[in-house]
This record gives C-alpha cells, sequence and structure tokens, in this order.
C-alpha cells in the first residue's frame, strides 16, 4: 500500500473514534479498604460494568438506599434509559470519594442524587451535608459540564422524626446553593409525603419506619417526571 493511502486510512480510523467514543470505567479496581467504607458494593457495581458497560447518556440514580431499594426504578421510568447506583447506608462524603468510579465514566446526561439523611443521622451538620454537594457537583461539572444534576430533598420519616429540624434546614441550604449553579436542579419529594391532614403518611413507609415503600416510589416518579419533563 502506498504511503499517501496509509494515512489516509490512518485519519479515516481517528475519525471514526471521535465519532463513536467508547466509555470505559476511569478506575477498574478500587483500593481493599476506603476512608469510606462500601467496598464490596462499589466493587459489585465495577464487575457489573465489566461484563457489560452502560451506554452514554443514560440518566443515573445514585445515593444511599432510597435510591438502593428503588427495585421498580426501570419499571417506573420507562420512558429513560436508566443506571442504578445506590449502594445502602451510604453518605454525600461516600459518594464524593467514588465520583470517579460510579459517576464520571457514565457521562451520564443526568444524574439523579438522594444522600444527606444518613450524614445527618451520623452527626453531620447541614452547612457540612451542602458542601460535600457542592463538591459533588464542581467533581461532575469539570469533567461533565453538559450533564444535569437533580439533588432529591432529605426525605421525612417516623424513624428519623428527631432529624426533622436539620432536614428542613440542609433542604433549605441546598436550594440556595443551587440557585447559584448551573444544570443542576432540587426536586422537594417533601410535601409528597404527607395527606390532605398534614401528617406524615404512614402507608408510604415499610415497617422499619424509615424506608419506603412501592407506592412512595410511585408517587414520587410521577412528580420527578412532571418536574424534570420526562416524556414532553
Amino acid at each position: 500500500m502506498r504511503k499517501p493511502a496509509c494515512i489516509g486510512l490512518f485519519i479515516a480510523l481517528l475519525l471514526c473514534e471521535s465519532a463513536y467514543p467508547q466509555a470505559t470505567p476511569a478506575a477498574r479496581h478500587i483500593p481493599a479498604k476506603t476512608p469510606v467504607g462500601f467496598e464490596a458494593e462499589i466493587s459489585t457495581f465495577m464487575k457489573q460494568d465489566s461484563a457489560q458497560f452502560p451506554p452514554a447518556g443514560a440518566y443515573l440514580f445514585t445515593g444511599s438506599s432510597t435510591i438502593r431499594k428503588w427495585e421498580n426504578l426501570a419499571v417506573d421510568f420507562p420512558e429513560i434509559p436508566v443506571i442504578h447506583r445506590g449502594f445502602g447506608g451510604s453518605t454525600m462524603k461516600a459518594l464524593d470519594y467514588y465520583t470517579g468510579y460510579i459517576v464520571l465514566p457514565y457521562k451520564p446526561r443526568t444524574i439523579v442524587v438522594y444522600e444527606g439523611d444518613n450524614d445527618l443521622a451520623a452527626g453531620a451538620t447541614p452547612e457540612a451535608v451542602v458542601a460535600l454537594c457542592d463538591t459533588f457537583i464542581m467533581k461532575v461539572h469539570r469533567e461533565l459540564p453538559k450533564t444535569m444534576i437533580w439533588f432529591m430533598s432529605v426525605k421525612p420519616s417516623f424513624a428519623r422524626k428527631n432529624q426533622l429540624a436539620l432536614q428542613q434546614e440542609t433542604n433549605k441550604r441546598l436550594k440556595a446553593l443551587i440557585r447559584k449553579k448551573k444544570k443542576t436542579r432540587f426536586i422537594d419529594i417533601t410535601p409528597l409525603m404527607y395527606g390532605s391532614d398534614g401528617k406524615l403518611r404512614r402507608d408510604l413507609f415499610e415497617s422499619d419506619s424509615l424506608h419506603v415503600n412501592k407506592e412512595c416510589y410511585r408517587i414520587w416518579a410521577g412528580h420527578m417526571k412532571r418536574v424534570m419533563r420526562i416524556g414532553k
């Protein structure tokens, strides 16, 4: 093959690669011990990625057990491709640590985050939780400036009634932060948890009075689709 033809073929291959970028994990292994825990859960996600890596441009749902236990996530959001990456008991600090493992590599179009509940229960202040949310936003938009981030409000629950004032303060501060950010929004699911009598709806919770049930997730999904304009 003549030299000009070889050069032409090489350029063509480069153009093809740029037109159809292959998404790959930013890191294939995590340390056996991390400062935030959850090594087994994250390793499981990465093994799943090795078997079949999610397509770029999907909607990534991540956060604590409120996301992990959303078993009908794909059913509740049939209009969009979803990536389910909740790891139970996690905190915003943990999600920040694992952003390079289970967030950025997927190149999601949209990210939905639920965190803060466990942070507050562990003694973190609302200011500290919101500062960690700010760190997450900066990490994501440094690599993926076009990705939309949605933060769900910290939900009230019977099991953590003593945290209600802290949850409300966290939500207030998070909304104030988000108003200053581009491509970042707040989804307030708190009003959905109360009945017309102004009382927290026990029928939306599992027996532990902390985690919500399928009916609650269905209600959340309907509201979220309207706010996020999914399917329109």
